[in-house]
């Protein structure tokens, strides 16, 4: 990749204001996200009926008993750290859209496999092969954003994704309440429950359609081209055009005038003596009166 290349397109991307099209990209990474925390969550609301239906028991002889709510939760867990720790790499060689689309459906098929499981290691064996998924998930998501987000949004788009994939937490509680108690169909109410979390799954086609792959790690993985592409696309939808050379885009067709000459230029418009701060010492004069450690740096200058 050509280094100057990579820091224009990041540059430019920087530049780029929070428009509907970079909302967009974040809501579908948000949708993404909540069936993450939908299947992270689930444990604690199908436990009751887990222990209903005979396959597990609140208290067992030791602590790794599979067919234990303790052990049920330790796979979960196990299988997240396993996602976050020994496949966090996978995302940044095989790109992040792919990536979150494809752990999506991981753990959506997992899950669905385990809501028609009849014993307690086949239920243990899927939620920890689904958390890996929940895991490998969440880190693409917290790298995908920032890659995506232009930096003095990132606030934002961070809470926007935060508070549409915690909906998924009452969602999953309600049909939990509504669910766990029953037998629709003839069917275990913890097992719908399950099979609710695995429609993820239906969204992936959609996802992978709306998303597009990050053009920072296209740079950096030397396809300049399709990173060039990938930003001339945002740019045309955010602002008609390319970006200016400098300053950071406050509208479709306004720049945020103290982005423009740079933090020195601007401070010394504002506030002249401060401008000394910056620049340091110069001319034989010192920041601080009587510094010694500027005065031995003159002497060896």
């Amino acid at each position: 990749m050509n280094v100057e290349s990579g820091g224009n397109l990041a540059a430019r991307l920087d530049r780029l204001p929070y428009t509907r099209s970079i909302r967009r990209i974040v809501l579908l990474i948000s949708l993404g996200g909540a069936f993450e925390y939908y299947d992270l969550f689930m444990s604690a609301y199908i436990a009751p009926g887990l222990v209903r239906s005979g396959l597990f028991k609140t208290t067992t002889a030791g602590f790794f008993a599979p067919n234990g709510i303790g052990f049920l939760v330790f796979s979960t867990f196990a299988g997240m750290w396993i996602g976050c720790v020994a496949f966090g790499y996978v995302a940044d060689r095989f790109g992040r859209r792919s990536i979150f689309t494809y752990s999506l459906l991981w753990y959506s098929i997992a899950t669905l496999l385990m809501s028609v499981q009849t014993s307690a290691v086949g239920i243990d064996v899927c939620r920890f092969i689904a958390a890996i998924g929940v895991g490998l998930e969440q880190v693409t998501i917290d790298t995908f954003l920032p890659e995506l987000v232009p930096p003095r949004s990132r606030g934002h788009a961070f809470a926007l994704y935060q508070f549409i994939s915690f909906w998924a937490v009452p969602t999953v509680a309600l049909l939990g309440w509504l669910l766990v108690p029953m037998n629709p169909l003839g069917f275990a109410g913890w097992r719908w429950v399950a099979a609710v979390g695995s429609a993820g799954s239906l969204t992936v086609w959609w996802l992978r359609r709306g998303l597009a792959e990050s053009p920072r790690w296209l740079a950096a993985n030397g396809r300049v081209e399709e990173a060039e592409q990938g930003v001339r696309d945002l740019e045309r939808q955010d602002v008609g055009g390319d970006v200016p050379a400098q300053g950071v885009l406050v509208g479709p067709d306004r720049v945020d005038p103290l982005e423009t000459g740079g933090l020195e230029d601007h401070v010394a418009q504002v506030a002249p003596g401060a401008s000394a701060v910056l620049a340091g010492p110069e001319q034989g004069r010192d920041l601080v009166p009587g510094d010694p450690f500027a005065a031995s740096q003159r002497q060896q200058g």
